[in-house]
Parts: C-alpha cells; sequence; structure tokens
C-alpha cells in the first residue's frame, strides 16, 4: 500500500474487466479438474488424496481472494455535522523506548480534531506520568495486567467519555489529519468502527522488514477493499477508531492473542457495521528480524486458531453467511504450512516407493493448467495496477 492521499472507486470499466478475467479463471480451474480427478488417471490411491488435498487447499484458496476481488470499493467519505468527542489512547509496556513512546504522544497532541489523549502505562512509570502531566495528557494505569492489550485499553474506557476512542500502537505515528478524515464515518449510527492502513517507516532497515512489509500490501490493498462490501471489514488492532458505544455493547474490548479479530467478531455478530479507509494515516515499525517475524506470526496463528475453535462456534448463528464465511477462512492462512509440507513429502514418497500419484501425460497436464497459472498471474497484476 502506497503512501497516497488519494484512493479512488475502481471505474466499471475496470471491475468489469476484472470480473471477466475471473470467470475466465474459474472456467479454466474447473476444466483443469475435470481432467485431473478422471479415475483412470489415478494410480496410487493415498498418494492421489494427498496431491488431490493439496491442489484443492491452494486452489480454494485463490478462489477466495477472487472472491474478494469481485466487489472491490473505496467508501466515499461523508460530511458530517455531528461534534463528536474523542479520546486517543496509546499504550505502553516496560521496556519499550521512551523516545518511541514521547515521539507517539506528542504526534497524537498535534491531530487536528480536538480530543483527549491518553497513555496506558502498564508500569506505572514516573518518567512517562512526568511526561504526561508537563503535556496535558492523561496518565492511566492498573494495578493488575490481566487480559494484556485488551485489558490495558478497557482499564482506560473506564476513565475515558469520549462518543469515539482510537486506538494506536506506541510505534505508530499519526499524521495531523486522521481524525479530521475519519470521524465523518460515524455520522452513520450503524458504524461500530473504522479501519484504516497499516504502513511502516522501518521498511529499509533490513531484507527481513522489507518483505514483511510487503507481504501485506496486498492484504491492506484490493483484499481489505472488498469487506467493506461485504461487512466483513477486520479490525486490526491499531488505527482503528472505535465507536464506544459499540464497545461497551460488547463488554469492551475482546481479550486474547488476537484480540482485534476478537472484537470485531463480537461487534459484526451484534450487529455493528464497520468500514475500511484505504489511507495511510499512520506509520510504524515492521518486524526487521526473523526471530520477531517468527514470534508475530506464531502469535497470529495461535490467536486466530483459537478464536476457530472457541469464539467461532458460537457466534456462528449471528453472523451473516459472508461473516460466516469470512471468520471460518480467515484462520485457515496459516494451515498452508502444513499443507506445503504435505506437498514436499509426496514425491519424496512416490520415489523411495517406486510408484506416482497420478498417471496423466505431463505435456496435456502442462497445456491444461497452464491458462490456470496464467490467469492467476494476470488477475494480480491487474488488480495491483
Amino acid at each position: 500500500m502506497t503512501d497516497q492521499n488519494i484512493i479512488t472507486q475502481p471505474k466499471r470499466q475496470e471491475l468489469l474487466v476484472l470480473r471477466t478475467l475471473i470467470v475466465i479463471a474459474l472456467l479454466c480451474v474447473g476444466n483443469f479438474f475435470y481432467w485431473f480427478l478422471q479415475p483412470e488417471l489415478i494410480e496410487t490411491p493415498v498418494l492421489f488424496i494427498l496431491l488431490t488435498l493439496v491442489m484443492v487447499f491452494d486452489t480454494l484458496r485463490v478462489v477466495y481472494i477472487w472472491y474478494h476481488y469481485w466487489t472491490i470499493s473505496v467508501p466515499a467519505p461523508p460530511v458530517s455535522n455531528t461534534p463528536f468527542t474523542v479520546d486517543v489512547f496509546t499504550t505502553y509496556f516496560p521496556g519499550e523506548p521512551y523516545e518511541m513512546t514521547t515521539q507517539t504522544l506528542l504526534a497524537i497532541k498535534q491531530m487536528g480534531y480536538p480530543h483527549t489523549t491518553y497513555l496506558c502505562d502498564e508500569a506505572d512509570d514516573a518518567f512517562l506520568k512526568s511526561f504526561c502531566q508537563t503535556h496535558n495528557i492523561v496518565h492511566v494505569t492498573r494495578s493488575n495486567r490481566i487480559n494484556a492489550k485488551a485489558g490495558n485499553i478497557n482499564n482506560a474506557l473506564q476513565q475515558a467519555t469520549g462518543d469515539l476512542c482510537l486506538i494506536l500502537d506506541p510505534d505508530h505515528i499519526p499524521k495531523p489529519n486522521f481524525l479530521e478524515d475519519i470521524v465523518p464515518y460515524f455520522e452513520d449510527d450503524a458504524i461500530g468502527y473504522v479501519q484504516t492502513v497499516q504502513a511502516y517507516y522501518n521498511i529499509d532497515e533490513s531484507y527481513v522488514a522489507e518483505g514483511a512489509a510487503q507481504q501485506t500490501f496486498h492484504f491492506y490493498g484490493p483484499m481489505m477493499m472488498s469487506m467493506n462490501a461485504y461487512g466483513t471489514v477486520n479490525a486490526i488492532g491499531a488505527n482503528c477508531l472505535f465507536r464506544r458505544k459499540a464497545l461497551l455493547s460488547i463488554g469492551g474490548h475482546a481479550p486474547g492473542l488476537s484480540e482485534d479479530m476478537h472484537t470485531a467478531m463480537q461487534l459484526h455478530a451484534k450487529g455493528w457495521r464497520s468500514i475500511y479507509v484505504p489511507k495511510v494515516f499512520t506509520k510504524g515499525l515492521v518486524p526487521a528480524s526473523l526471530t520477531a517475524y517468527y514470534k508475530q506470526q506464531l502469535k497470529w496463528s495461535r490467536g486466530t486458531l483459537e478464536l476457530l475453535v472457541s469464539v467461532y462456534p458460537k457466534l456462528f448463528k449471528s453472523f451473516n453467511w459472508r461473516q460466516k464465511l469470512h471468520y471460518g477462512m480467515l484462520p485457515l492462512h496459516y494451515l498452508s504450512g502444513i499443507i506445503f509440507f504435505i506437498g514436499f513429502l509426496i514425491p519424496i514418497i512416490s520415489l523411495f516407493n517406486a510408484s506416482l500419484p497420478w498417471r496423466g501425460n505431463v505435456i496435456r497436464f502442462g497445456l491444461i493448467y497452464l491458462p490456470v497459472v496464467m490467469s492467476i498471474i494476470c488477475i494480480r497484476i491487474y488488480v495491483q495496477k
């Protein structure tokens, strides 16, 4: 996602071209599997089942992405006449650099829309408490640390009184126009939260940072832009402006390793709507080392899979069908490593057993599968243009 100020709604002809490409691609996929699954081409049933599992999983992931491309949209900024009161929260955990926290706090103070700034301090740090007093920032702390970040935010919510609350990570530096541009979307009383792009200022720090950042561009681009129409916009946990009434309706910010997704699930189950605005209003830090990157991915994978098992079944009946699909499919992304490993093992097992999972003509395979590959590439290039 680039740091541009204006992203326009796709033109009608652009959507028509994109949807035509998707239809053609689906026909190519159907044609491939119609040929690939013919019983007479099966040689070793067990290996064939494993191979089919790998191919079907990867195909469903691609089709699910195409499903999102179908309704890419950019919400028009509304005109607001309502004077909302706003609280802005950022957090501090022991060991985080003072400079990072104070830089973010000062940037929050510079935001144009009238608001109250809160530091949710898990350490009750004397330096930060003094800093807050000097700069007219509300310093909030607590005696226990239950529910991690969610508990920290909920503790501050008990003292805050604003109609809206913006949650920022301590490394995300906001632009002055953040609130001025986003608050008007709450003119619609049904809106529970508005999510914006998560961008980064340390992309050039390392190859890992660059790769980790680029991995998010597609998600914060066409994927999230389609969720406006589907009612499935993800809350990311930072750069997200919530309606206080919405949060209170679910008992505050939901806890867990993926507290942002948990909160979004609870709000959607309650009938609150959400909006994604594809603009960069803050920039923060992306993991710059493999250790930090894997730690982040492990946290997200554990969190989303826990929600799939423990929360999703309880809220299932409250979701519309698109939300059921969304929250059921999203955690499966983290199973891709297992699927890749199965695909890696198939040729090794075939080599040692001197048996193949499938005995179709390789040249014909290439000719039938090539249109599928070309469709995937063409659609991805077109949608990212």
